[in-house]
């Protein structure tokens, strides 16, 4: 496909790396022409200097003949005239990254056809996701949901004391009496590998499982996790997504507090939530953590706009006994260095609505990425089209077509999971999340695509 992408900012950049290897023609406008000679100079794209709302700069970056056109700067009013100019260019696919969720996809009072959008992604509804994950299955080191969140897939740090340690894989399957998880890759001393039915899984080791939501509680209590329907859950910060957060959070069963820094921020969300406390004042003060029995919370979720908050309030809660932690950051370059002084998760709007993007993408034949920390082994969902050289084999007929490295992890069929043996034949319209090398994505997306 012949793509524009309007916005070099971290978004930006994000989606042209991961869609480069997929042999796209990639132009990408940004205004700094800094910021855009640093992209050239990193990536293989053509970079046109401007504004995306000028139909020159479209011009100039090939909207004549463009299929998709991303449109991911951070100013919701630029996304909006640059996929209406997209439309009036006849560009089939236009993706806008929106903040003001009066534009989401179920509004009633906006037409976002009209406004010449086709899709559009909200990053702080995609951040929440993200946090809300976690929050599903404490203590993971890596989390992500695909199928809607009806497959969780989730990594765990091994210890000696967990049912799953010094146990295969298939020693696990006989243990929980169900044929419901499946363990997609081990990380061992920094080097990732797809385990087999009798690999040995160790202290240390990091785990990765693939399970059906239904199967959570069974799941938590192979890596000594307490299933808990209600958790103390606190939260600081004054700013949309800790609204947005917040409002996810309302409906559940959790104890959840509100400490908001900002007065009058606090006051708005005082009368937002009715399942919710919210206090006005600043978790980086030992003692209103102490005040709020932080030594008994599940959670600490630092979600302000500003970085040296998150980061203080959520080292002081985590000293004071929080049992994890997540920070809001845009900063990619601070991830390994939170992580490294305590900070259970950093989570980046950023690259999370990177990610959802790419998802939109590459919907009906590639989707839901999942990178696993350090190591080439991902996760990715296909969708097998009816004409493909996948439809209507068997899984032990294809293994000659998959590339070394590769593996059928699950199979969602009709909203169900099926683990896949020798003999499941794949059909057509199947869901495959495939265990895989990243070098081997192009040549997968080939298999799961219909022959013309």
């Amino acid at each position: 496909m012949r793509i524009i992408i309007v916005g070099g900012g971290v978004v930006g950049s994000s989606l042209a790396e991961h869609l480069i290897p997929s042999g796209h023609h990639l132009s990408l406008i940004e205004t700094d022409p800094q910021l855009g000679q640093n992209l050239s100079e990193k990536l293989d794209v053509q970079i046109i200097t401007g504004s995306g709302s000028s139909p020159e700069c479209l011009r100039n970056a090939g909207i004549m003949e463009a299929d998709m056109v991303l449109a991911v700067t951070p100013n919701d009013e630029i996304n909006i005239v640059v996929c209406s100019l997209a439309a009036q260019y006849g560009v089939v696919s236009r993706i806008a990254r929106l903040r003001d969720r009066e534009y989401s996809e179920e509004s009633e009072t906006v037409d976002l056809e009209k406004l010449g959008i086709t899709s559009v992604i909200h990053p702080e509804k995609a951040l929440v996701d993200h946090i809300l994950q976690f929050l599903t299955t404490p203590h993971a080191v890596e989390a992500a949901d695909f199928e809607d969140g009806r497959i969780l897939f989730r990594g765990y740090r091994i210890t000696k004391d967990m049912e799953l340690a010094n146990k295969t894989p298939l020693e696990i399957s006989q243990l929980i009496e169900s044929n419901t998880v499946l363990f997609a890759a081990i990380v061992r001393d920094g080097k990732g590998m797809i385990p087999g039915g009798d690999t040995l899984i160790l202290p240390g080791d990091i785990v990765y499982a693939l399970f059906p939501r239904e199967s959570v509680e069974r799941f938590l209590h192979l890596v000594n996790v307490e299933y808990k329907k209600r958790r103390k859950i606190i939260i600081t910060g004054d700013c949309f997504s800790t609204l947005e957060l917040a409002q996810a959070l309302d409906s559940t069963d959790n104890n959840i507090t509100l400490v908001d820094p900002d007065l009058e921020h606090a006051q708005k969300a005082a009368q937002m939530f009715t399942n919710i406390q919210v206090l006005h004042g600043d978790c980086t003060d030992v003692d209103l953590l102490r005040e709020q029995n932080i030594d008994s919370a599940s959670f600490f979720i630092a979600a302000s706009n500003a970085a040296d908050y998150n980061m203080f309030s959520a080292l002081l809660a985590k000293a004071e006994g929080a049992r994890e932690v997540i920070v809001i950051s845009t900063e990619t370059s601070h991830d390994q260095l939170f992580n490294s002084i305590g900070i259970d998760h950093v989570a980046n709007p950023r690259i999370i609505a990177a990610r959802e993007i790419l998802e939109i993408v590459s919907r009906g034949q590639i989707g839901a990425v999942v990178k696993l920390s350090d190591v080439d082994i991902e996760a990715v969902r296909f969708t097998v089209e009816p004409e493909s050289d996948m439809a209507n084999r068997q899984v032990k007929k294809l293994a000659r077509k998959l590339k070394l490295g590769s593996i059928i992890g699950v199979v969602v069929r009709d909203n169900k999971m099926i683990l896949p043996d020798g003999n499941t034949i794949i059909e057509p319209e199947d869901h495959v999340i495939m265990i895989t090398r990243h070098k081997n994505l192009s040549q997968l997306a080939k298999l799961f695509k219909g022959r013309s």
